[in-house]
Formats: C-alpha cells, sequence, structure tokens
C-alpha cells in the first residue's frame, strides 16, 4: 500500500479504538494476571485494559475462556449478535 493509504486505514482504524492509558488500567494488572497469568502472561494486559474499562474482550485466543473477570466474544458470537439484532 502506499504510505498515504496506509495513514488513511489507520486513521479510520482509530475511529473505533480507544487507547487506554497505562495509569487507567494499571491498577487492574494484579486481578488479571490472577485470573490468566498462568494461562498466557502476554494476555494480562489486554484483560487489565478490559477490566478497568468494564468491558469485554473479542477474541476467538481461547485462552480467555480461563478467565472470569470479564465475558469474552468470539468471532462468530459477534457475527451471530449480528444476524438476530
Amino acid at each position: 500500500m502506499q504510505p498515504e493509504r496506509v495513514a488513511q486505514f489507520i486513521d479510520l482504524l482509530f475511529q473505533y479504538i480507544d487507547v487506554v492509558p497505562a495509569d487507567e488500567f494499571y491498577p487492574a494488572i494484579e486481578r488479571a494476571d490472577d485470573a490468566i497469568g498462568d494461562t498466557d502472561p502476554d494476555d494480562v494486559l489486554y484483560l487489565a485494559c478490559a477490566i478497568a474499562c468494564d468491558g469485554a474482550i473479542w477474541s476467538d485466543d481461547s485462552d480467555f475462556d480461563e478467565q472470569d473477570p470479564v465475558e469474552t466474544y468470539s468471532t462468530s458470537d459477534v457475527i451471530d449478535s449480528f444476524e438476530t439484532h
């Protein structure tokens, strides 16, 4: 892709992404680590963000099925939700 097209794509993508400052999710890291750290330490920060934002996780990574603090949705769950509304 041309650099201009990449920049347009990134701008479009960030219309749908909220950046969570570290100081907002830092307090949730210990809880997230307790919930998923033994399963996949790389997922701790993602879970901490979801906990701190009182959100959910959209992922096809089955490691998130091992945690309880937030709801997890697979791509098929998300697609199904559009079909039923």
